[in-house]
């Protein structure tokens, strides 16, 4: 008879150790989903930065490099040009949502050109998702300024 009480014992043990398993998977498995949507989502948005820092550097690159002769203008909607070929598309409606800008201002006696992306609204129209618990910042923005010396014929 102490045969079974043994083997009893060691069966309700066995069956407290299932349930303290199931117990610690329900109070940890949150925390770690929490962190693998929050790499995801933080992956995306560094992504979506290096792709509007390099479409506007590559644009600027590509305004001032082997262009003489054009007018200011000429410059300015080369430059928008560029920035629109240049931006690809990323995830959902990232290409959608960017707004482009391409400001001149006086540099000497030439003109620089501002180019600029602007992703807005980033915290409200995530890429990934809408992440309540994960810290977004408001926009994503990414700029690049160029000198040109614009034909002024």
């Amino acid at each position: 008879m102490a045969m079974k009480s043994a083997s009893a014992t060691k069966r309700r043990s066995g069956f407290r150790q299932q349930g303290a398993l199931l117990v610690e998977l329900v109070l940890t498995l949150p925390i770690l989903l929490a962190v693998v949507f929050a790499i995801v989502e933080y992956s995306v948005l560094l992504g979506a930065l290096l792709i509007m820092n390099n479409t506007t550097s590559e644009a600027a690159r590509q305004v001032t490099v082997f262009r003489t002769g054009f007018s200011q203008a000429d410059y300015e909607e080369f430059a928008r040009d560029s920035l629109d070929s240049l931006l690809p598309q990323y995830v959902g409606n990232f290409r959608e949502n960017i707004v482009q800008s391409v400001n001149a201002t006086p540099c000497g006696d030439s003109v620089c050109l501002r180019l600029r992306l602007v992703y807005p609204n980033y915290q409200d129209n995530p890429l990934v998702g809408n992440s309540f618990f994960i810290p977004l910042p408001a926009n994503l923005s990414a700029e690049s300024t160029t000198r040109v010396e614009p034909n002024n014929e």
